[in-house]
């Protein structure tokens, strides 16, 4: 009788242990992998299911996009646009400029603005939505000043998709590295 039910047990066991790695296995090719962009002293890293993009602004120096979302241009939808402008006069000036020409205009509404540090830097958190040519979406820029120059981090998504992607974006800012 003992070896009947020890028989038992390592049937059991074995059977626990083989269903064990099959679902180890199945979640590890189910994984995303993390991929890197650098440029202009910027480098950032993100998930293997967002790639390169066409950027629509003559400013960026990166654009990524989740895959699924991009067009037969090679534009996305949801996308996290890196872009390097010049500053003219005062940083904080010259960013506050920028959404103070949109309290004016139908087309946009600012959400929430406020400051932060990223990587040491301070910057400027602007939320704000767009409604154009019948799109409606939501922003999220993060600005800061390196070298001279104005950079912002821009992640815009439909409004019906935002919240599902702001993690890559936060993500993004978790881990940037400025040089």
């Amino acid at each position: 009788m003992e070896k009947k039910i020890l028989k038992r047990g390592i049937v059991i066991l074995t059977l626990v242990l083989l269903l064990m790695s099959v679902s180890v296995v199945s979640a590890d090719s189910n994984a995303t992998s993390i991929l890197t962009l650098s440029n202009s002293g910027i480098t950032i890293t993100y998930p293997s299911d967002w790639g390169n993009s066409k950027a629509v602004s003559a400013d960026s120096i990166m654009a990524i996009s989740k895959l699924n979302s991009i067009d037969s241009f090679g534009v996305g939808q949801v996308n996290i646009n890196v872009e390097k402008r010049p500053i003219e006069g005062d940083f904080y000036t010259f960013v506050n400029s920028t959404y103070k020409s949109m309290e004016n205009d139908p087309d946009y509404e600012i959400v929430s603005s406020g400051s932060l540090v990223l990587e040491g830097n301070d910057a400027l958190e602007y939320i704000y939505t767009s409604n154009v040519d019948g799109v409606q979406k939501q922003h999220k820029a993060v600005w800061f000043e390196k070298g001279g120059q104005a950079y912002v981090l821009l992640y815009s998504a439909p409004v019906g998709q935002f919240e599902d992607n702001l993690y890559v974006f936060d993500y993004i800012l978790s881990d940037i590295q400025i040089t």
